[in-house]
């Protein structure tokens, strides 16, 4: 009478168990991926604020180049403005 009561007992932890390690796992891919989401959202943003870094680290070297040949900004009338 107690075997079956113990096999039943076993095979219901053992499912419980089972169950258990699915459900972990499946939230554990849904937080991978949540996460992978973050890192290339941040990695996308890293890329743009980094090129505005070099594009005013650009114009900051021009600048001091003209400086040290002397020379000087144009007058308004002869800027030309292309988009």
């Amino acid at each position: 009478m107690r075997r079956p009561f113990f096999f039943v007992a076993a095979t219901i932890i053992a499912v419980f168990a089972y169950l258990w390690q699915q459900n972990m796992s499946m939230r554990m891919a849904y937080k991978v991926s949540s996460l992978q989401t973050d890192h290339d959202k941040l990695s996308s943003e890293n890329d743009i604020l980094r090129l505005k870094i070099n594009s005013i680290l650009a114009l900051e070297k021009m600048d001091k180049i003209a400086k040290e040949k002397n020379l000087s900004r144009p007058d308004e009338k002869y800027v030309i403005y292309i988009n």
